[in-house]
């Protein structure tokens, strides 16, 4: 890894060579909106099912993977043939010091166990194993990466976060993205074939957007790689679904949100807000 992360934010954030020159305002808002499109539509159609307003719903399995060829013709729209190569490279950028890979592995199954001890210490219930088995998370944590990879994290961390980071810089763009990507959630806490339907709305926002920062260091230190961002997101749903984060009981959320917020103002006090951007992370 060259230059750390006090040489690069000592200069201007401006684009970087071979980054697409097509990158405003106007054409990042057609690259999230690619990545709504499909979801909410497929949720919203069995949630109005749930709600007798329509007598069918889209298969739900489809929702993440309708994403893939919405941002790929997005991106090809926006960036040219040069941003879908810049994309395709950072989904493909998986070399990285073994210690991001471990932390990207590590750092949800730490604050998923440190919720659960902090809420069985205070009497409160830990439904280990009740939303997903421990056979089930492991083999969720590989289909997951291949999974987030070629669909969120291809969109969030693969196509906005360069885009957003040129612009605002490492913090305000994962804030920016995170506040956008817990948006992009809100149907799934009404949505009755969603593990996350009944969720308290404000923690679970908060979870996510404070996540945002904790993937964008991670990314930042692994030069770009999208499949670091995938390890850790998989390694999330996984590790929270086995420990029951996002379970019935909504103790462990508070206090998974609060511990990811703490992390995440850490990381950026830490990191003065540049969250271990590196020049490779913005070619």
């Amino acid at each position: 890894m060259s230059p750390g992360p006090g040489s690069v934010a000592d200069s201007q954030l401006v684009a970087a060579p071979g980054r697409p020159e097509d990158q405003g305002w106007p054409q990042l808002a057609y690259l999230v909106l690619a990545v709504f499109a499909g979801p909410w539509t497929i949720w919203l159609s069995r949630i109005a099912q749930d709600h007798g307003l329509i007598g069918w719903h889209l298969p739900q399995g489809l929702a993440l993977w309708s994403i893939s060829p919405a941002l790929a013709l997005t991106v090809l729209s926006v960036g040219g043939r040069s941003g879908l190569r810049d994309l395709g490279d950072r989904l493909l950028r998986w070399r990285a010091p073994t210690w991001i890979y471990l932390v990207a592995l590590g750092l949800p199954v730490v604050i998923a166990v440190g919720s659960a001890a902090l809420v069985s210490g205070t009497g409160g219930d830990v439904p280990v194993g009740r939303l997903m088995s421990l056979p089930a998370a492991l083999i969720y944590l590989g289909y997951g990466t291949g999974l987030f990879l070629l669909t969120e994290e291809a969109a969030w961390r693969g196509a906005l976060l360069p885009r957003v980071q040129d612009r605002l810089g490492p913090a305000g763009a994962s804030l920016i993205i995170g506040a956008v990507w817990a948006a992009w959630h809100l149907p799934l806490v009404a949505n009755p074939a969603e593990h996350d339907r009944g969720l308290p709305v404000m923690p679970f926002l908060i979870l996510i957007a404070a996540t945002s920062v904790l993937i964008t260091g991670l990314v930042n230190a692994a030069a770009g790689s999208v499949v670091v961002a995938a390890v850790f997101h998989a390694s999330f749903d996984a590790s929270y679904s086995y420990v029951g984060v996002v379970g019935p009981g909504h103790a462990m959320l508070n206090v998974a949100a609060v511990l990811t917020t703490v992390t995440a103002a850490a990381l950026l006090l830490v990191t003065d807000g540049r969250l271990l951007l590196t020049r490779e992370a913005r070619r």
